[in-house]
């Protein structure tokens, strides 16, 4: 039997996969639940899941640290991010480091059930929208956003601030000194070209970057 370990910032979400895993026939699998990256840090060390599936954008560690870390640990446990996001640089570096799969949230339950069988005979699993996405990329048919130069720390600090989030609120979510959370905007600012906070939010708008705002 399978342990699936289901990573999200919103319980209707975690609840409403959980249902749909465990109505499936086709697996046999229990359940865990977590709501942010450091629960799903915590548990792994407790439960050792098979499969993780992973929401990306969370508040404090976040997906993309998470995954980083599970997959950094050595636990033979198989990464799946969920996302709404398909396209820009974030499903590509998650895939480089060592992410088996990326399932779009508006898929249906069948390509879920794929792609925890997929990845767990150690096959990559990427939603249509996303597979070509990362192709066009490496193409070089998609044009590189500015965004793709920074890192995943500078981008989290850099969607918590397109969220209107002031450098206190962003030092603690992200368990950070507010010195460094000045730094990392600093950083931000500097490799986009920016000088203010409006001018950062139509440069984002301009290449469609709003979208991490609505969730992931």
């Amino acid at each position: 039997m399978l342990t699936v370990l289901i990573v999200d910032d919103q319980e209707l979400i975690r609840l409403g996969i959980k249902s749909l895993l465990e109505g499936n026939s086709s697996l046999k699998l229990t359940c865990h639940l977590a709501g942010s990256g450091e629960e799903a840090l915590a548990q792994c060390k407790v439960i050792s899941p098979d499969v993780i599936l992973l929401d990306i954008n969370m508040p404090g560690v976040g997906g993309v640290e998470t995954a980083r870390k599970i997959i950094q640990s050595g636990r033979k446990t198989k990464v799946i991010v969920l996302s709404v996001l398909n396209d820009g640089p974030i499903p590509a570096q998650l895939v480089q480091i060592g992410v088996l799969g990326f399932v779009c949230k508006d898929t249906g339950a069948e390509q879920l059930v794929k792609a925890i069988q997929s990845v767990m005979e150690g096959k990559f699993f990427l939603s249509e929208k996303v597979a070509k996405n990362i192709a066009l990329q490496k193409l070089g048919v998609v044009a590189t956003r500015p965004f793709q130069s920074l890192s995943n720390r500078e981008a989290s600090v850099l969607h918590l601030t397109l969220q209107g989030r002031g450098i206190r609120v962003i030092s603690g979510l992200l368990k950070i000194t507010e010195k460094t959370v000045v730094t990392y905007r600093y950083r931000v600012f500097k490799k986009l070209g920016v000088k203010s906070d409006i001018e950062l939010m139509r440069l984002a708008m301009k290449h469609n970057y709003t979208d991490w705002q609505e969730g992931s």
